[in-house]
């Protein structure tokens, strides 16, 4: 079981007589049944099936993995809170301000064995997000926002090709729901203005299905190519300083990437990334999407740091007058493994993430549902224990 323990300061608070508190529960169980099986590359010693989508410099090669039937159950809880001066929870007369976000999640997925060289996954994920009393003004009888979708297919056929070339095909279906009540607190929206943003919001929904070929040519470099293409549906973003969500429409997406990683030394390592997608608007018009990214890991002993530079084309899927992002973007993050508490990893990060359609098609889902601290530039200290 793991704990992620994320703090945020300054955040703003709704009156100024009282204080905002944010309180956090994690109830997540886990039972996996590992049949003996390994998936083996011809004429190497036994690969797993590669994950494109979290390829690191810390997996120079890919390790041997045991098929495995995974069943997990996640709770998510987050209360946003008034407290006044004096220390004291707020009174019933403003128990609005007490707004909490439920994420429910369940994952149920397993892998056959085609043979020695070949397995198939699949299985089901699901979810559902509730942001109780989301808006100061509106009674509890109108002031949630729900969504929820409990059969979200997916599979995927991993092969090993050939000597050190890894190859998958995918498919599989995502929905994403805004979960921020729990951390901003409610919107400050009036009566009639929370009621046409209710009615409007939906969740937005990835349909996608992905090919991917993983080479390594030594043990030190490692090519990986992506070829994708599918449907983003009402895509969510949050306007620049803004917690207030936003779909910014639906359209298909056919890309590609290639990625290069190198280990010079032990401890020093870099990747180069190049994508490129087209993005058809379904209320018409399409825009073509670019991105360069070079990024430098370094790591020895219980530390490790890296630095990324991005430079990206302006997102498909903004309105006009929507203010235009950075052409480069840089982040870093820096951890640490304390030999004192193996099981304890204390880590400092810069986050610039970018508002590409295509890069919120491709990379893995947030646990955790669509959050304005996600898509915002931040600095985020976090502990990580794990028992």
């Amino acid at each position: 079981m793991t704990r992620f323990l994320a703090g945020l300061a300054l955040l703003p608070s709704l009156c100024p007589a009282a204080q905002a508190q944010i309180h956090s529960i994690d109830q997540t169980a886990r039972f996996t049944l590992k049949p003996a099986f390994r998936l083996s590359l011809p004429g190497a010693a036994p690969a797993s099936p590669p994950r494109p989508e979290q390829i690191t410099l810390r997996e120079a090669r890919p390790t041997r993995a045991e098929t495995a039937i995974l069943f997990s159950v996640a709770r998510r809880t987050m209360q946003f809170s008034q407290q006044r001066e004096s220390g004291t929870r707020a009174t019933a007369s403003l128990a609005a301000h007490l707004s909490r976000t439920h994420v429910r999640t369940i994952r149920v997925e397993g892998m056959m064995p085609v043979d020695e060289h070949s397995s198939l996954l699949f299985g089901w994920s699901g979810a559902k997000y509730s942001n109780r009393n989301a808006n100061v003004t509106a009674a509890y009888s109108n002031a949630n926002l729900r969504a929820k979708d409990w059969f979200q297919p997916h599979a995927a056929l991993h092969w090993a090709a050939w000597r050190g070339l890894l190859l998958r095909a995918a498919y599989d279906e995502n929905l994403l729901a805004y979960a921020d009540i729990g951390m901003s607190g409610p919107l400050g929206l009036t009566r009639e203005d929370f009621r046409r943003f209710q009615s409007g919001l939906h969740p937005e929904r990835h349909r996608r299905v992905r090919f991917d070929a993983d080479w390594t040519t030594t043990p030190d470099l490692r090519l990986s190519l992506t070829l994708y293409g599918g449907r983003l549906e009402d895509r969510l973003t949050f306007a620049e300083g803004s917690a207030l969500p936003i779909n910014r429409g639906s359209a298909d997406l056919q890309g590609g990437a290639i990625t290069a990683t190198h280990r010079v030394t032990p401890a020093l390592g870099w990747s180069l990334r190049y994508s490129h997608a087209r993005v058809d608007r379904l209320d018409g018009g399409s825009a073509q999407e670019r991105q360069l990214a070079v990024e430098g890991i370094w790591e020895t002993g219980p530390w490790r740091a890296s630095l990324r530079a991005a430079r990206t084309s302006r997102p498909a899927l903004l309105l006009p007058g929507d203010q235009h992002e950075r052409p480069v973007r840089l982040s870093a993050a820096i951890s640490c493994q304390p030999p004192a508490v193996p099981n304890l990893t204390l880590g400092l990060r810069l986050a610039d993430p970018d508002r590409l359609a295509s890069s919120a098609f491709t990379t893995p889902a947030a646990p955790l549902g669509l959050r304005a601290q996600d898509q915002a530039r931040v600095l985020l200290f976090s502990t990580n224990l794990v028992w």
